[in-house]
């Protein structure tokens, strides 16, 4: 399968960014059991539970939506998206070191850059119409 170079970047951030939220959940797990939560703080161990049940349902969509770029298809435009702007804005409002935010960032906008430019668009307009 020849898959076009748009897709496949689109392909690997959404692919990096799932992988990564799952990493974090598995880190707050063995945070949360040593003690030293950086997330959800105190005792609160519902609120550790949702924490990481988010980073695992985002992950897990976002390795869909990988492949589902990966296979040239359409509807993962729309969580892909979605995804870009809360990370764009996480990156934008958060208080936290500039590193971090520019790991929002950067994919983000490079994201939302491949998913509007032409190439993208026209290829999906064309297979709308086929």
């Amino acid at each position: 399968m020849n898959i076009p170079r748009p897709y496949l970047a689109l392909a690997l951030i959404a692919g990096l960014e799932g992988v990564a939220l799952l990493v974090t959940a598995v880190v707050a797990v063995f945070q949360a059991l040593s003690g030293t939560s950086y997330g959800a703080r105190g005792d609160d161990s519902s609120a550790i539970i949702l924490e990481v049940v988010i980073f695992l349902v985002f992950g897990l969509g976002l390795l869909v939506v990988a492949k589902g770029w990966y296979s040239k298809q359409r509807w993962a435009r729309s969580p892909f998206v979605l995804v870009q702007l809360i990370g764009l804005s996480i990156g934008i409002w958060s208080d936290t070191q500039l590193a971090l935010r520019l790991g929002f960032i950067i994919p983000a906008v490079l994201g939302l850059i491949i998913t509007f430019s032409p190439a993208v668009l026209r290829d999906s307009s064309q297979a709308y119409k086929s």
